[in-house]
C-alpha cells in the first residue's frame, strides 16, 4: 500500500468517523421512578440507524412501550472543560419550579418573580471583575466570550426553589494576560483585536489572586447574604453541572468543601440558608497535598465535585481522605464538637488487607434509610488493572463491604431504588450493558455493543501490557498498538503519546471510539498504526488513582512529568516484550502538560527520543495558572519552581522537534511557546514551529495540525515522504 492510501486509511479512523461507528456502546439511562427506566436502543437498517425507546422494569427486566425515533442527536461538548453544551444557552438561571429566575445586569444579580413580573435588584456593589455568578473557568475565559453565547449566572438552587447559592468573584487585583486576534473576516475586523483576562500565577500574593466569596440567596425575602466562611482562593463552581456546594434533600442546609491555598488543608462546612452561618464539621491538614475533588478523576457525588457528604438528619458527615495512603471514607459523629481528622472512623478499618487498599472514587448513591453507601472504587486485587472502576456497597458502620460488579473491566453505573444498570468494558473488550439488583445479582443483559463498522474501518484493538518502573519494582500499566500491516519479521518506529500532568492518568481503560473534544482517540495512535507505526501509552509513577505513595512522585516534582523517567527506563523491557519495536526510531508527542512532557523528553533523553511534537505546552510552571501548579508544587519557592522551566535545557536538543500553539489559547499563553523558541534560538537549535491563528488550547482537534503531525513523524521517524498537502476532507 502506498503512503497516499495509508493516509486515506488513517482518515477513516478520525474521531468524526469513529464516534458513529459503535452502536449501543453507552446507553444513556433515564430513571422514571426508581423502579423503571428507559434508554434509546440503536438498531442498524438499510436506511441507517434507528433509535427505539426501550422501557424496562428494573425488578424483572421486562421491556415494553417501544417507540421508533429519528437519528440520534449529536452531543457536543465545550472544548476546554469537556462540559456538555446545551442546544440553547440561557441568560437566566431558573428555580426548579420555574417560579423565579436569576440574571445579571451591570455585574449585579437580579431576581425575577415570574408570577408577578417583579424584578428585584439583589446586589448593588457589583462592578467589572467584581461580579456575581460570573463565569470563572480560568482555562477558557476568552473562548467563552468569543463564542458570544449568553451565560446565565452560576447558581445552585435548593431543591425546594426557595434558596440559591452563588458567589462573587473579585478579580480586580489580579494581573492580566493578553491575546491578540490578528484579524477577522469582515471589513470592520481588519485591525487586530486585543483580549485581556485575569490569570493568577503562583508568584502572586494572596491579595493579587482572585477571591471568591460564597453567597446564599432567599427568593421569598428577596435577599442575599455572604456565607460565613473564608474566601475561596481557587476557582469556585456553583451550578447544576458541577459544584463545590451541595444541598441537603430537604433544603434545610447546604454543605461545601473549602481548600486552603497550597492544597495542604481542607475543610467541610455545614451552612444555614436562613442566615448564612456555618459550622465547621471536618478539617484535615497534611504535609503533602490533599487530593480532594474531581480534578481529572471520577470523584464526586452527582454534580458535587467531592465525595464528602452530610446525611439529611445531620447526624453524620463523611469525608474522603488519603490518610491511610489510600482514599477512604471517614465517618464523623456530628453530635460531638471536635472536628479533628483523628476523630473520624475509617469505614474500611475492619476490611481485609486487600480491601484496605481500595481507593474510593465517585459516590453513586447514599441510602440513608438502610444506612448504605454505594460507591465506585478501584485498586481491586481481583482486577487485572488497578484503575478498573468497580461498584461497591458498605454500611455507615463500616460493615457489609461488598463488590457488586464482578467483571474485570471499567464499570459505569446508573442506579435506581433496588437495581442498577452497569456498562462495563476494557480497551480490548467492547461494552456490555447489564441490569443488576442492588445486591449485585444479575437480572439480564440489556445490550452488547456492535463494533462491526469500527472494526471494518481498520480499528486496531489495543494490547494491554505491564512493565516495571524505573525503580525496577513498581508495576506500570500501558497499552500498545501494532501497525495495521504488521509483519513479525520487521521492526517499526514507535510513538509514545504522553500527557505528563499529575492530576490525571493518560492510559484509557475502557473501550474507546470517541473523544468529546473532537480530538483523535488514543492521541492519534489508531491513525499512526495505519501509517506503519507502533504506538504506546503508559502511566508512570506520579499519576493518581493508585494511592498516595504512587501519586507523591509528582509532589514538588511537576518537572518529573508524572513519570517521564519511567517512560525512558521501560523501553528496553518493552523491546523484550515486543521485539518488533525499533528503539533507534522512538518519537513522542503530547498537548498541554503533554507538550511540556514531550519537550522534556527530547531535552532530557535526547539519545532515546529522536523526534517529538509538542503543542500548547506549559514549558515554565511559573507562568501558568496557580491552582494547577500549587496543587503539586505547593506555595511558591523560587528554586523549586525554577526546576519547572524546561527552557533551561534548550541546548540539549538533538532530534527533530515540532512546536505548535494556538494564537487564541486562553489556557496556556502562547508566550510559553515563544519563550521556548527564544531559548532554542539562543542555542542555535533547529526546530519547526506551527502557529494556528484562530485556535485556542484545543490544538489536537485541528485538522491541519493532525495532518502536519502525521507528516512530521512519517518523514523523520518512518523515513518516507508524506503525500503533499493531503486533505482528510476528500
Amino acid at each position: 500500500m502506498d503512503m497516499y492510501a495509508k493516509y486515506e486509511a488513517a482518515g477513516r479512523l478520525l474521531t468524526q468517523h469513529t464516534r458513529t461507528a459503535v452502536l449501543n456502546g453507552r446507553p444513556s439511562i433515564t430513571w422514571v421512578d426508581g423502579s423503571r427506566f428507559f434508554y434509546m436502543r440503536q438498531i442498524p437498517g438499510k436506511e441507517g440507524v434507528k433509535r427505539v425507546r426501550v422501557q424496562v422494569d428494573a425488578a424483572t427486566g421486562r421491556e415494553w412501550a417501544k417507540e421508533t425515533y429519528g437519528p440520534l442527536e449529536e452531543v457536543r461538548y465545550e472544548q476546554e472543560t469537556g462540559r456538555k453544551l446545551h442546544n440553547k444557552k440561557e441568560e437566566r438561571a431558573y428555580s426548579p419550579d420555574r417560579a423565579y429566575a436569576l440574571f445579571t445586569e451591570d455585574h449585579n444579580l437580579m431576581l425575577l418573580d415570574r408570577k408577578s413580573k417583579e424584578i428585584i435588584r439583589l446586589t448593588r456593589d457589583g462592578e467589572e471583575l467584581n461580579e456575581y455568578g460570573c463565569y470563572v473557568d480560568i482555562y477558557s475565559q476568552i473562548t467563552v466570550k468569543r463564542a458570544g453565547q449568553p451565560e446565565a449566572p452560576h447558581v445552585l438552587w435548593s431543591p425546594d426553589g426557595k434558596y440559591f447559592i452563588t458567589y462573587r468573584g473579585d478579580r480586580r487585583a489580579c494581573k492580566k494576560l493578553y491575546l491578540l486576534s490578528s484579524y477577522g473576516d469582515s471589513a470592520s475586523e481588519l485591525r487586530p483585536g486585543l483580549w485581556e483576562y485575569p490569570c493568577p500565577f503562583a508568584t502572586d500574593s494572596d491579595e493579587e489572586i482572585p477571591h471568591y466569596t460564597l453567597y446564599v440567596g432567599n427568593v421569598e425575602e428577596k435577599t442575599i447574604r455572604a456565607v460565613d466562611a473564608p474566601d475561596f482562593l481557587y476557582p469556585l463552581f456553583t451550578d447544576e453541572d458541577r459544584s463545590w456546594v451541595r444541598w441537603l434533600d430537604d433544603s434545610s442546609a447546604f454543605y461545601f468543601t473549602w481548600i486552603k491555598r497550597g492544597f495542604q488543608e481542607g475543610r467541610l462546612y455545614l451552612g444555614s440558608p436562613k442566615d448564612g452561618k456555618t459550622k465547621l464539621l471536618v478539617r484535615e491538614v497534611t504535609n503533602d497535598f490533599l487530593n480532594l475533588g474531581a480534578f481529572g478523576q471520577v470523584d464526586g457525588y452527582e454534580t458535587y465535585l467531592f465525595s464528602n457528604f452530610v446525611t439529611r438528619d445531620r447526624k453524620y458527615a463523611f469525608w474522603q481522605s488519603e490518610k491511610s495512603g489510600y482514599a477512604h471514607l471517614y465517618r464523623f459523629d456530628l453530635e460531638k464538637e471536635e472536628v479533628s481528622l483523628e476523630r473520624g472512623t475509617d469505614l474500611f478499618r475492619e476490611a481485609g488487607k486487600a480491601e484496605k487498599n481500595l481507593i474510593v472514587q465517585k459516590l453513586i448513591k447514599v441510602d440513608e434509610q438502610r444506612k448504605l453507601i454505594y460507591f465506585m472504587a478501584n485498586n481491586a486485587k481481583e482486577c487485572s488493572d488497578p484503575l478498573y472502576y468497580q461498584l461497591y456497597v458498605i454500611g455507615f458502620d463500616g460493615n457489609g463491604l461488598k463488590r457488586l460488579t464482578p467483571e474485570d473491566g471499567v464499570h459505569a453505573v446508573s442506579m435506581g431504588e433496588d437495581a442498577f444498570v452497569d456498562t462495563y468494558s476494557r480497551v480490548d473488550l467492547p461494552p456490555v450493558t447489564l441490569l443488576r439488583r442492588a445486591d449485585g445479582s444479575l437480572v439480564r443483559e440489556l445490550e452488547r455493543a456492535d463494533v462491526t463498522a469500527l472494526m471494518n474501518a481498520g480499528y486496531q484493538m489495543p494490547e494491554r501490557f505491564t512493565v516495571k518502573a524505573g525503580d525496577g519494582v513498581t508495576d506500570l500499566c500501558g497499552i500498545l498498538f501494532r501497525p495495521a500491516d504488521f509483519d513479525p519479521d520487521k521492526t517499526y518506529p514507535v510513538i509514545d503519546y504522553i500527557y505528563g500532568g499529575a492530576q490525571l492518568y493518560n492510559v484509557p481503560r475502557d473501550f474507546t471510539w470517541d473523544n468529546s473534544m473532537d480530538r483523535e482517540i488514543f492521541g492519534g495512535l489508531e491513525e499512526f498504526a495505519q501509517l506503519g507505526f507502533v504506538g504506546i501509552i503508559l502511566d508512570g509513577r506520579g499519576t493518581p488513582g493508585r494511592g498516595m505513595e504512587f501519586h507523591k512522585h509528582s509532589y514538588r516534582n511537576i518537572h518529573g512529568c508524572a513519570g517521564l523517567s519511567d517512560h525512558a527506563a521501560c523501553m528496553p523491557e518493552l523491546k523484550k516484550k515486543f521485539p518488533f519495536i525499533d528503539l533507534e526510531r522512538v518519537g513522542i508527542w503530547g498537548n498541554s502538560g503533554g507538550g511540556y512532557a514531550a519537550v522534556s523528553a527530547m531535552l532530557k533523553y535526547p539519545k532515546l527520543y529522536k523526534a517529538g511534537v509538542a503543542s500548547s505546552g506549559n514549558y515554565d510552571q511559573r507562568i501558568y495558572e496557580h491552582s494547577w501548579t500549587e496543587r503539586y508544587y505547593g506555595l511558591y519557592e523560587e528554586e523549586l519552581y525554577k526546576q519547572g522551566d524546561i527552557t533551561a535545557l534548550a541546548g540539549n536538543l538533538e532530534g527533530r522537534l515540532l512546536l505548535a500553539y494556538g494564537a487564541m489559547d486562553d489556557n496556556v499563553t502562547m508566550s510559553q511557546t515563544l519563550r521556548l523558541c527564544d531559548k532554542l534560538n539562543e542555542c542555535n537549535k533547529d526546530y519547526d514551529l506551527m502557529v494556528l491563528p484562530r485556535m485556542n488550547h484545543n490544538v489536537p482537534s485541528d485538522m491541519y495540525f493532525i495532518r502536519r503531525k502525521m507528516d512530521f513523524f512519517v518523514k523523520y521517524l518512518l523515513g518516507e515522504e508524506p503525500p503533499k498537502e493531503f486533505s482528510f476532507d476528500r
